[in-house]
């Protein structure tokens, strides 16, 4: 099949993020008996990067575009509706056999497809959109809130309805669409995450290491690893006080390098090439995310290495791991403190967890699978 990909982050070998990447091992799996046309919106600074995933495409297609350094809401915005119309004028010149399209927003001017086209929902975007409104505080911002909250639903369900498949990445995500509009087609089937199953047996874990990994760009991943560091790794100090607190990730914040400055036992390294020793030397990963959708992809690749987990309900909505068996659920501060300890201090439990979590990864989760499925769905769209 000859099959247009758009999407708006540029996704090579090693990008520093979770939606990136599963949109390169998406391409390169599909390129190995199939042709991929590339269309991606691109970054200045990622020009460079671009020969890295021209070897598994037949054609790359390029939009430049810088984000404003205040991530101005109405020129992101216009670079969408911008890579939209491009992606028209592509499919009105070529004959593809379909078009996989990435993240919702990326569809907002996008024409419904006369090729069969699926569209890639890495997060429910009215999802998050819903947990801020319900977080509001005052009545300003509760407006505020109500009316962003209401202006995205309107927009999933315009953009979603554009295309012959959703897929999202867990039930629950597909519930949420199926209450905004019935007739959307939303099918789970999670992106590929490039899990690796191996632990470097070279690297000794250190008994009481915790880790958090991330793009550290992101306000939800600053907003957890602020709430878990004010609110629940004091109380495990209590407990544990010589406990070492890893933040592994690029563009850390100054607010983190300054606690960091302050703290000998929080390390935050920035940008690492091989994120693999720190989930292979790490004790338990902590995931304590207050706004979140489809996936996260770290608690998987956490679990692929055999590392227990305490997450947020939110962090296992997309998993659907059984607590205290696969992984550990906590939402309040105090149980989320209490599970880590627990963790902490029973050596045979880090390592129940660590296994059950790792056979519910390969499982489920594996790229394998997963691009089987995927292939599956093409064949009968292209079919029909």
């Amino acid at each position: 099949m000859k099959i247009l990909i758009v999407t708006p982050f540029l996704s090579y070998p090693n990008v520093p993020h979770a939606g990136g990447m599963s949109v390169f091992e998406s391409i390169k799996a599909l390129s190995k008996s199939h042709e991929i046309y590339l269309l991606s919106r691109v970054e200045p600074s990622e020009l460079s990067y671009v020969e890295d995933i021209r070897p598994f495409c037949k054609e790359v297609n390029l939009y430049l575009f810088k984000t404003p350094a205040s991530r101005a809401f109405i020129p992101i915005i216009c670079s969408y509706i911008m890579l939209g119309l491009k992606a028209n004028r592509l499919m009105k010149k070529n004959d593809f056999d379909m078009v996989q399209v990435e993240f919702i927003e990326t569809g907002i001017a996008v024409r419904r497809p006369r090729i069969p086209s699926v569209i890639v929902a890495h997060d429910v975007i009215s999802k998050p959109a819903k947990r801020r409104l319900d977080a509001s505080r005052g009545l300003i911002e509760k407006v505020f809130n109500l009316l962003k909250f209401k202006s995205i639903q309107w927009c999933e369900r315009f953009i979603s309805r554009k295309f012959d498949r959703v897929f999202v990445m867990s039930e629950v995500d597909k519930q949420l669409l199926l209450s905004l509009d019935k007739t959307i087609n939303a099918e789970v089937l999670p992106n590929l995450l490039n899990l690796n199953f191996g632990v470097d047996d070279r690297i000794e874990r250190e008994p009481k290491a915790l880790l958090f990994a991330g793009a550290m760009h992101r306000d939800v991943n600053v907003d957890a690893v602020l709430y878990f560091y004010e609110k629940i790794l004091p109380r495990i100090r209590e407990k544990t006080p010589e406990v070492k607190f890893y933040i592994v990730g690029n563009n850390p914040p100054d607010i983190l390098r300054k606690l960091a400055e302050k703290d000998e036992n929080l390390i935050i390294t920035g940008f690492v090439e091989d994120m693999g020793y720190y989930f292979s030397r790490a004790a338990v990963f902590v995931s304590p995310l207050l706004v979140g959708g489809g996936i996260i992809a770290k608690n998987l690749q956490a679990m692929a290495y055999g590392l227990p987990v305490v997450t947020s309900s939110i962090g296992n909505e997309g998993i659907g791991g059984a607590s205290g068996s696969d992984l550990f659920v906590a939402d309040a501060p105090s149980d989320f403190a209490e599970k880590v300890l627990l963790l902490l201090n029973d050596a045979d439990l880090r390592k129940k967890i660590g296994l059950n979590g790792k056979i519910l990864a390969r499982k489920n989760f594996s790229d394998i699978v997963l691009i089987e499925r995927r292939i599956k769905v093409y064949e009968e769209l292209c079919g029909r």
